[in-house]
């Protein structure tokens, strides 16, 4: 039958249908309550067979996964919802046709199409025609400019030709729809802020990508060194708050990561507080695109992170330091070897190295225990520490072994070192109770490049430990308790 037989939608009422799913949608609840009172005014007023909604789930290159998530219907034989076939479903877009169909929908486009003027064959024929669809309109729901769903009216009793005024007010319905889904979204994410809010100290913060002017509001910015909370301010104003060393790598990604494929940000800088001092904050942010693809907006949360930075550096502090001594560990030491060894014959500077065993621990801690041996390790690593400079290292390398790396510093010079570490040690015997354990240390030094008679070729770091290892051997058997420097008559252990 032709559609001029058909009575026309009423333009009035079909206004009145939106008007009416618009107060719905408006209403805090009015997802999703709402979208099902729109689409049962909509079906109504239009005299379709069905309206729905498909929600796109995923768009890949191979294919578009969908889910048939709304539907009014106006007979029991026109309902598909719950369908197998409409249940996340996918839709391969190796289809020429489907895929036409999908970047037009991609672009936001109206489809009005009747089935008798399709070309028998076609995929979107027979898809129409296995449902008993006469004529279909679909419009996109579009939300923050991207392709979000469909919103379909399907007629399997008329050929329905829609006019460009019921499409554009039903254009305007798909509108509402996707503000609503957008205001949920808002929502959603509101009362996640306000759950962070509760569980940690945090920020909410906003960027307009094209004015440069940032907003700040919560608690955590109220600790900022800002005038007042929640006011707008310039980005160079915001910059000049965050730690010079973090200020680059920020400014590095806002210009050249997002907005170029990228769109989301999360980074750790430290920003500072009234009273001068640096807070450690993550900053999670999302840009919002327009329809073009360009940037609008970069919106987010600050979250205050001084107690996880604190754990990380313990964490790594423990990484490369003994527990009981605070000393650098073995590894910790090997790599500062070589790494200084490279220095010193780049620039021809000494570097000297002492390696020390405390004399009789092990019975020391047999005797009077782990506790007192523990004292006396943690003692001896102070008294080491009282004598070296900053940039010289110390570090634990076996169970009473330790060994001090002395950049710039020449054979004599180290010698005079290790015998200050020395005497120190032997005056200061550590008390458990009222007993004095007397507590003394044998000491190997070696020195690159050494220039004293009889002192040997070392031409890398592993002969350099090796020389110091040796000389320290010979303190213990000269009967400890004193020095030796590393020379070419030292007999192999």
């Amino acid at each position: 039958m032709a559609n001029g037989t058909y009575r026309r939608i009423s333009s009035a009422d079909l206004l009145m249908a939106v008007a009416g799913g618009a107060e719905e949608l408006s209403h805090a609840d009015g997802w999703p309550d709402g979208v099902n009172t729109l689409l049962a005014g909509l079906g109504k007023v239009t005299g379709v067979s069905r309206v729905w909604i498909f929600q796109k789930i995923e768009l890949t290159d191979e294919y578009v996964l969908q889910d048939y998530v709304f539907e009014w219907a106006a007979a029991p034989r026109h309902v598909q919802i719950g369908m197998p076939m409409f249940s996340m479903f996918r839709s391969f877009r190796d289809n020429p046709e489907y895929e036409t169909l999908v970047q037009s929908r991609l672009r936001g486009e109206v489809q009005a199409v009747m089935v008798n003027q399709l070309p028998e064959g076609t995929w979107l024929h027979g898809n129409l025609a296995r449902q008993k669809i006469l004529s279909m309109l679909t419009l996109p729901i579009m939300v923050d400019g991207e392709w979000w769903g469909v919103l379909g009216f399907d007629d399997c009793e008329r050929e329905y030709s829609w006019s460009e005024t019921e499409m554009a007010l039903l254009r305007t319905a798909a509108g509402l729809i996707a503000g609503a889904i957008a205001r949920n979204r808002l929502s959603a994410r509101v009362r996640q802020f306000h759950i962070l809010q509760g569980l940690t100290d945090s920020a909410t913060w906003a960027l307009d990508w094209r004015r440069g002017r940032l907003w700040f509001a919560g608690n955590l910015a109220g600790r900022w060194d800002i005038p007042e909370e929640g006011r707008y301010f310039s980005m160079l104003g915001a910059l000049r708050m965050v730690h010079p060393q973090d200020r680059r790598g920020l400014l590095q990604e806002l210009r050249f990561g997002l907005g170029n494929g990228a769109t989301r940000l999360r980074r750790d800088v430290r920003v500072r507080a009234k009273d001068g001092s640096f807070i450690w904050v993550e900053l999670i942010g999302e840009l919002t695109l327009d329809g073009e693809g360009r940037p609008v907006e970069l919106s987010g949360i600050a979250v205050d992170i001084r107690h996880r930075k604190r754990t990380e550096h313990k964490l790594q502090r423990e990484a490369v330091t003994d527990a009981l001594t605070g000393a650098a560990n073995r590894r910790t030491f090997m790599r500062e070897i070589q790494d200084l060894f490279d220095q010193a014959m780049t620039s021809n500077d000494p570097l000297s190295l002492l390696l020390m065993d405390l004399d009789h621990f092990k019975g020391i801690n047999d005797t009077w225990g782990h506790q007192v041996g523990d004292a006396m390790l943690h003692q001896f690593a102070t008294f080491c520490r009282e004598s070296l400079r900053e940039g010289d290292v110390l570090a634990r390398i076996g169970g009473e072994e330790f060994a001090v790396l002395l950049p710039g510093t020449d054979s004599a010079s180290a010698a005079a070192v290790g015998e200050r570490i020395r005497e120190a040690v032997g005056h200061a015997p550590v008390q458990h109770g009222d007993q004095n354990i007397p507590m003394t240390v044998s000491l190997g030094a070696a020195t690159v490049p050494e220039s004293l008679p009889g002192s040997p070729l070392i031409k890398n770091a592993s002969e350099l430990f090796v020389w110091a290892d040796k000389a320290l051997y010979a303190a213990k058997r000269q009967g400890r308790n004193r020095l030796v420097r590393a020379t070419m008559d030292l007999k192999e252990d």
